[in-house]
């Protein structure tokens, strides 16, 4: 009986080993998984600077130095891969977001449409200095007005 109470023990003992042993290496996973998607955010970030920056900048095409280097200091060792299991076929993607349209770029800006403060604040300050407009008289209307021409006469 003790025998069996030990090896009782032993083998929840050895499923417990086994069970931390799956979750540090699913917390592994976690943080590897984390790691690529900010590196890849910063990557379409990057990209989205570029794009800006070719569409800002006239005709000489932008240099490699002026995009952001990924930095040296993010590389990690990467996680130990648990054991080979069959994989499930994926979910079927939704209608929905197939449906949803890619988001169109902001139309680029041209740098002379953009105006400092100093002056727009100054264009406004001649304005204010400035007379009212003239505005053309007022038509005066009558009482009776005259028919046009081709109009016909009501009959009574």
């Amino acid at each position: 009986m003790k025998r069996l109470k030990a090896a009782a023990a032993k083998a929840a003992a050895g499923a417990a080993a086994a069970k931390d042993k799956v979750r540090s290496a699913k917390a592994q996973l976690k943080q590897a998984r984390k790691l690529l998607k900010t590196e890849k955010k910063a990557a379409k970030q990057a990209r989205k600077k570029l794009e800006a920056a070719a569409a800002v900048t006239p005709v000489r095409a932008v240099t490699s130095a002026a995009v952001a280097k990924p930095l040296t200091a993010a590389k990690h060792v990467a996680a130990p891969k648990p054991a080979r299991v069959a994989k499930r076929a994926p979910a079927p993607k939704s209608a929905r977001r197939a449906a949803r349209r890619a988001p169109k770029p902001p139309a680029a800006r041209s740098p002379e449409t953009m105006r400092t403060a100093s002056q727009v604040a100054k264009t406004v300050i001649e304005r204010l200095h400035r007379p009212p407009p003239v505005l053309p008289p007022s038509p005066v209307i009558t009482a009776d007005p005259a028919p046009p021409a081709d109009a016909v006469a009501p009959e009574a």
